[in-house]
């Protein structure tokens, strides 16, 4: 009797695009120092700034995440884990500033709208942070409007698992 195939599940990347009216050292220690991080997505963080270094964020009564730096080239590539996913910022100087892009990959699509609301309300601070203002928090709009516009991917996976069973 043959076996039952192996089940293979979808994974996902969020990919951000940002531009900022600052230089690159100053986006870099914004994004890779625990001051920086505590500040902008409002949440108390710890960061080990080396390759193989621990990040860890309290995000007090939802929890929190710790990850481990796997790729670390200053002022250009910061990479950890992040659950089960890979967070990477990439910084480059552009006209003006900085150009910063972030991938969130081998995100699963039990987590893909909350991750891709929540990165996407964490930058909205980032620039504002540097900027020394603040803006409100827009997560839950996020959320609607990431449901709205990819809520098909998790219905099309749900509609895969319920045939594979």
């Amino acid at each position: 009797m043959a076996e039952p195939l192996a089940r293979i599940t979808p994974e996902y990347c969020i990919d951000i695009v940002r531009e900022y009216p600052f230089p690159v050292d100053r986006v870099w220690a914004a994004v890779t120092t625990a001051e920086g991080i505590s500040a902008w997505m409002k949440y108390e963080a710890t960061l080990d700034r080396r390759l193989g270094g621990r990040l860890f964020v309290d995000f007090k009564s939802e929890g929190n995440l710790e990850g481990t730096v796997c790729e670390w080239v200053p002022e250009r590539v910061f990479a950890y884990t992040w659950g089960l996913s890979v967070v990477r910022w990439v910084l480059e100087p552009c006209e003006g500033g900085t150009r910063l892009h972030f991938t969130n990959s081998h995100v699963t699509p039990e987590i893909l709208m909350g991750f891709a609301a929540g990165w996407h309300a964490f930058i909205d601070h980032l620039g504002p942070y540097l900027a020394g203002t603040t803006v409100e928090d827009r997560y839950d709009d996020l959320m609607e409007v990431y449901a709205d516009r990819y809520g098909h991917l998790i219905a099309d996976n749900d509609d895969t698992e319920e045939k594979q069973t």
